[in-house]
This record gives structure tokens, sequence and C-alpha cells, in this order.
């Protein structure tokens, strides 16, 4: 019986550390693929690192291609890259030139998408009892944007899009899609300090270990807690 595989893109020190060391520890395979991986540390906790661009097509498509080489094709995909711009002047969002939202779009948006439609190409190919989940970081600006967060807010509203499509179009294959989100007690956006790398690996590992795709919006606090979208 093959060996479960997680691919993580954004090899990011807290949340995608996090999952990739939980997912480790439960059995899986695990590669992480970002701009710069540390080889150094991956090597060490025996986990494969994949280079990739998130805003380049091929460079994704790559990287999908590399880890079912090596490991086998992903089951489990999480995509946790994101980039922000922030306005000189809170005050005066639209002061973020074009360019900035264009390029903050490719990696927290159509990255996204590349990544989404090469997981779905590698779950047609597995097995029925294997488990087939997508999870996207995510975080609450969609539903309660900020100035602050323009490039941010309006790539990640474009995620939750098709995240949403996602689940609905693939409910009978059993392939599972979330957008989970870290939030406060009050159900707000997090300050980055707050975000906690354990409690993203808890609750990626109970949402990818459940049997019914369930809601895809999920949000949790910072002990792991799910608390309702409402």
């Amino acid at each position: 019986m093959a060996q479960n595989t997680i691919l993580i893109l954004g090899a990011g020190p807290r949340a995608g550390w996090s999952v990739a060391r939980k997912f480790k520890a439960e059995g899986y395979q695990v590669a992480v693929g970002s701009r710069n991986p540390d080889v150094k540390k991956a090597t060490e906790e025996n986990i494969l690192t994949v280079t990739v661009d998130l805003t380049k097509t091929e460079s994704v498509e790559d990287a999908f291609a590399h880890v079912k080489k090596s490991l086998g094709i992903p089951n489990v995909v999480v995509y946790n890259a994101a980039t922000i711009t922030f306005p000189e002047d809170f005050d005066d969002p639209f002061s973020i030139s074009p360019q900035a939202l264009m390029n903050d779009t490719k990696l927290n948006a159509f990255g996204a998408y590349v990544a989404l439609r090469e997981a779905v190409k590698g779950f047609k190919e597995l097995s029925v009892g294997t488990p087939k989940a997508f999870i996207a970081t995510g975080n609450v600006l969609p539903f309660k944007p900020h100035p602050a967060g323009v490039t941010l807010g309006a790539g990640k509203a474009a995620l939750v899009h098709l995240v949403d499509i996602a689940a609905k179009a693939y409910r009978k294959g059993n392939f599972r899609f979330y957008f989970a989100s870290q939030v406060t007690s009050s159900g707000d956006t997090i300050a980055y300090p707050d975000l906690s790398g354990g409690a993203h690996g808890l609750v990626y590992w109970e949402l990818v270990n459940q049997t019914e795709q369930g809601a895809w919006d999920v949000r949790f606090l910072e002990d792991g807690r799910l608390v309702s979208s409402a």
C-alpha cells in the first residue's frame, strides 16, 4: 500500500513547517515547496524540498511532477503562500499601484489556481480509499475587508471563489477542499505575531481525516478549536 504524501506550497516558518512536522509525525511523506527552500533543515527532518516559483505556471506544474516522481502523487496539497503590499496611507487604499496588485494576485490567486488544477489531476489517479484534500491557508479578509489588505484580500477572495467551486464540483469523487483561517476570539483577522503554527497543523490534520467534505470555510482559534463562520 502506497504511503500517503502531502505537498505544502509556501513553507513558512510557522504554518508551513508546523503542518509539515505534524503530517510527518503522523506517517506521511512530506514535500515542501518554496522559492528558496531550507534544504539543510528539510534534509535533517527527512522532508523533500522543491524549488518553485508559485507565480509561474510551469514552475508549479514541475513541482507536482517532481513530487510525483520522488514520493508519489500527493493526496494532500496545502497552499500556504501569500503576499501583501500595504498602501502608504491606509485612508487611501487605492494608492497601491496596479502593478503591485497584479504581482500580489499572481501569488495569492493565480498560483493557487494552478495548484488546485494539478491537485485535482493527481486526485483522479489515486485509489478510492485514499483521502484527498486541498487546503488553502486563508484569512477572513474576503469576508471582512480592511483598507490595509487590498491586495491580499482581493487574492484571497478569488481563492475563496475557487475553493467553493471545487468543493461543489468534485464532491462526487470525495475530493475535499477547504479555506482554513485562524481568527481572533471575536472572529476577526489575526495579527501575524499571533499566528499559531501548531493550531494549523492540528486543524489541517483533522480536516484531512474527515470522511465527508463538511463546510469549506473553516475558522479556528489559536488552540485549534473550530468556530462558526456565521
